[in-house]
């Protein structure tokens, strides 16, 4: 397995795998300038040329601080299981930490919080959604 950088040629994998694993609103048009935008990272774990897993961090610069979003995580079903989502959130983390975000969120499902809660991460607050 190797963890990199979103590579163009992997669009379509990481499509399927996102729209497999969350909903057909990943199945939009792709946003030209996403690969070469410096406050957002997408990595990638392959295994030769298959992407098996995938997860975006986002940096936002407020005003006094500096904040991680990590979204998107996803992994092909048949590597569930494997430690792919770990390698993945303990990568962007990494990302967040050199990119000094003082603070690094997420969003999960009550059904996938414990594995967040073993990786460090604490449930705190509530999220709210608009979605158009």
């Amino acid at each position: 397995m190797k963890i990199r950088t979103l590579e163009p040629k992997d669009i379509k994998q990481v499509i399927d795998i996102w729209t497999n694993s969350f909903s057909g609103n990943f199945s939009k048009p792709v946003n030209p300038k996403y690969l070469s935008d410096p406050n957002s990272s997408t990595i990638v774990i392959s295994i030769e040329d298959i992407i098996v897993g995938v997860a975006s961090i986002h940096i936002i610069k407020k005003l006094t601080r500096i904040l991680g979003i990590i979204e998107d995580v996803a992994v092909n079903e048949k590597y569930r299981g494997k430690g792919v989502g770990k390698k993945l959130v303990e990568r962007l983390i990494l990302i967040g930490k050199q990119k000094n975000c003082d603070k690094i969120v997420l969003s999960s499902s009550d059904e996938n919080s414990k594995f967040y809660e073993k990786i460090g991460f604490k449930k705190k607050e509530l999220q709210m959604v608009i979605r158009n």
